[in-house]
C-alpha cells in the first residue's frame, strides 16, 4: 500500500513539475511548450554561441566538399565514362578529340543512318543496364550499414560515423583514378563502388549529419531552417561539382576530374577529423553501454507501428515516410536515366551542357527553395510549402517527358523549383515528433529509406528506360510524375488535418519521456519517504 501511495505521489510530483516548469522554447515551427527543461539543456549543450557556429561551419564545409567530390565522380565521371567506353567499343570509328569545343557522342542531324540509330539505342540500353549494377553495388550495402552506423552514433557519438563514409568515398575515388588511367574493365568499377557502399556512402554521412544538427539545435524554427541550410549547402556543392566536371571532362578527359574528387574528399576528411567537435553529450553516451541491435532495429519501426513515441503521431510518421519515399524515388531514379536521355537524340548534349543543366537545377531547387521556405513559413503552414514543392516536382517530370528541344529541357529544372523543399520539411516534421534520445534511431530509418529509394529508383528507372527508349524515351518521366502525384495527395491530407485540428502538423503534441538520473531518483525517493512520514505523523496527531 505504501509503495502504491508512493508511486501515485511520485506521478503527482512529476505532473506538477511538468505544469510549472515549462521552458519558453518553441518546437519546430511553433508548438506546445515542452516539459523537459533538463533534457533540452543537455541537448543544446553547445559551449556558447561561438562553439555552435564553429560546429555548423565545420560540418557544412565538410559536407560541401563531400558533395562536390560525389557530384564530380558519380554524376560526372561515372555516367559519361561508361557511355564513352561503350561508344568506343561499338563505334570505334568515332573519335573523341579533346580539342573540340562542342563534343557529343551522337549525331542529331537527319543524315544519320538507321544502323547508326540502332547502335546508339544499343549503347543506351547497355549503359543503362550497367548503371543498374553500379547502383546496386553502391546502395545495397548501406541499407543495413546505415542502420548500424547511425544507431551506433547514439551511443559512441556522431563524429566517428561522419568520418567513416568519407574515408570509403576517398578510397573509391582514388581507385577510380587508377582504373581510368589504366583503362581497366568496367567490372572493376563495380568493385570500387562496392567498397564505398560498405562504409555507408553519402547518405550515411548526411543522415548522421542530420542527427548532429538535431543534437546542437533546439526543436524550434532554427532546426528545420538549419536542415534546409544543410541541404542548400549540399546543393551549392553539387552546383560547383557539375559545372567543374563538365569543363574538366571536356578539356582533360576523365582522370583529372577523378583526381580532383579525391583531393576534395581528403580535404573533407582532414577538416572534419581535426576541427569538428563531438555533439552527443556524455550523459547520453553513458546511458546504453550494451547495444541491443535487435531492440534498436525494432525501435526504427516503432515510429510507424506504435504510439509509444507520441500521442496520435503514428499516422503522421507513416504519411511523412510515404511522402519521402514518393519524392526520393523520383529524385534518385532520374539521375542515371536523365544523363542518358540528354546524351541521346534529339539533344546529343556534351559534358558542358550536362553540367549547366545540373547547375540550373541546383540553383532553382535549392536557392529558390531556401528563399521560399524562409519567406512563406512566416505566413503559411509548412505542409503548404511542401505541397508547392511536390507539385512543382511532378510538373517538372511531365515537362521533361515531352521535351524535344534544348531550351524546353532547360525549362524542366525551373519548373521543378520546389523539389528540394519537400525532403527537409518531412524530416523536420518527423524530428519534431521524435524524443531527443531517439533522433539517431529515427534518422537511421530515414537513411535506410534513402538507400532503398536509391536502389529501387535507379533499378526501376533504368529498366523502364532501356525497355522504352526506342518507342517513347520520355515514358520513364511520366512514371515519376505519377508517383509524385501520390505525394501531393498525402501532403494535402496532412495540410487539411492541420487546418481541421487548428494547428500545423509540426505543432502536434507529443508524449515526452522524462529522464531521471539514479541520483535524482534516490533523492526523490528520500523526499517521498520524508513526506510520507510527515503525513503519517499528521494522521496520528489528528487521532
Amino acid at each position: 500500500m505504501a509503495n502504491s501511495t508512493k508511486d501515485g505521489f511520485n506521478q503527482a510530483v512529476l505532473d506538477n513539475a511538468c505544469e510549472n516548469d515549462s521552458p519558453e522554447t518553441a518546437p519546430l515551427l511553433g508548438g506546445p511548450p515542452e516539459c523537459h527543461d533538463e533534457d533540452t539543456k543537455v541537448l543544446n549543450k553547445r559551449g556558447g554561441r561561438a562553439q555552435f557556429l564553429k560546429s555548423c561551419f565545420v560540418l557544412s564545409s565538410g559536407l560541401f566538399l563531400l558533395v562536390v567530390a560525389f557530384t564530380i565522380i558519380q554524376l560526372g565521371v561515372l555516367h559519361q565514362y561508361v557511355y564513352f567506353v561503350y561508344y568506343k567499343k561499338y563505334l570505334p570509328n568515332v573519335t573523341y578529340n579533346s580539342g573540340e569545343k562542342q563534343k557529343s557522342y551522337c549525331n542529331n542531324s537527319a543524315n544519320g543512318t538507321s544502323a547508326e540509330e540502332q547502335i546508339q539505342n544499343k549503347i543506351q540500353v547497355l549503359a543503362s543496364q550497367y548503371m543498374i549494377y553500379a547502383s546496386l553495388a553502391l546502395y545495397i550495402p548501406p541499407i543495413f550499414g546505415n542502420f548500424f552506423l547511425v544507431t551506433l552514433s547514439d551511443t559512441f557519438g556522431r563524429k566517428p560515423f561522419i568520418i567513416i563514409p568519407i574515408f570509403g568515398a576517398l578510397l573509391r575515388s582514388a581507385l577510380f583514378v587508377i582504373g581510368i588511367h589504366f583503362e581497366l574493365d568496367l567490372q572493376w568499377f563495380i568493385l570500387f563502388l562496392l567498397i564505398e557502399g560498405t562504409t555507408g556512402g553519402l547518405y550515411c554521412q548526411i543522415t548522421v549529419s542530420f542527427s548532429y544538427i538535431a543534437d546542437i539545435t533546439e526543436k524550434g524554427d532554427k532546426l528545420i531552417f538549419l536542415l534546409v541550410i544543410i541541404e542548400v549547402i549540399g546543393g551549392i556543392g553539387g552546383l560547383i561539382g557539375t559545372l567543374s566536371s563538365g569543363y574538366l571532362i571536356r578539356e582533360f578527359g576523365f582522370v583529372l576530374p577523378s583526381f580532383v574528387s579525391s583531393l576534395c574528399l581528403l580535404a573533407s576528411l582532414l577538416l572534419l577529423g581535426v576541427f569538428l567537435p563531438e555533439s552527443l553529450p556524455p550523459e547520453f553516451k553513458s546511458r546504453s553501454k550494451r547495444i541491443n541491435f535487435l531492440s534498436k532495429f525494432k525501435g526504427v519501426w516503432e515510429f510507424y507501428i506504435s504510439s509509444k513515441n507520441g500521442n496520435g503521431t503514428r499516422w503522421r510518421y507513416v504519411f511523412s515516410l510515404l511522402i519521402l519515399i514518393c519524392v526520393q524515388f523520383g529524385i534518385q531514379g532520374r539521375v542515371n536515366v536523365e544523363t542518358l536521355y540528354e546524351l541521346n537524340k534529339p539533344f546529343c548534349w556534351n559534358s558542358v551542357l550536362l553540367g549547366w543543366f545540373m547547375a540550373v537545377r541546383i540553383l532553382s531547387s535549392y536557392i529558390i527553395g531556401l528563399v521560399l521556405i524562409r519567406v512563406l513559413r512566416c505566413c503559411v503552414s509548412v505542409e503548404f510549402i511542401a505541397l508547392v514543392g511536390a507539385t512543382s516536382h511532378m510538373a517538372a517530370f511531365i515537362l521533361e517527358a515531352f521535351a524535344e528541344r534544348t531550351f524546353e529541357l532547360f525549362l524542366v529544372p525551373i519548373a521543378g523549383f520546389g523539389s528540394a523543399m519537400v525532403g527537409p520539411i518531412m524530416r523536420g516534421i518527423m524530428s519534431r515528433m521524435a524524443p531527443p534520445d531517439k533522433q539517431g534511431t529515427l534518422f537511421a530509418g530515414v537513411g535506410m529509406l534513402d538507400s532503398v529509394c536509391s536502389i529501387l529508383g535507379t533499378t526501376v528507372s533504368n529498366a523502364v528506360y532501356s525497355a522504352t527508349v526506342a518507342d517513347f524515351r520520355g515514358f520513364v518521366f511520366l512514371m515519376f510524375a505519377g508517383i509524385s502525384s501520390i505525394a501531393v495527395v498525402l501532403i494535402i491530407v496532412l495540410w487539411v488535418a492541420g487546418i481541421v485540428g487548428g494547428a500545423s502538423a509540426m505543432r502536434y503534441e507529443e508524449e515526452q519521456e522524462i529522464i531521471v538520473t539514479p541520483n535524482e531518483e534516490e533523492n526523490l525517493i528520500n523526499d517521498l519517504d520524508k513526506c510520507m512520514n510527515q503525513v503519517q505523523n499528521l494522521k496520528e496527531n489528528n487521532i
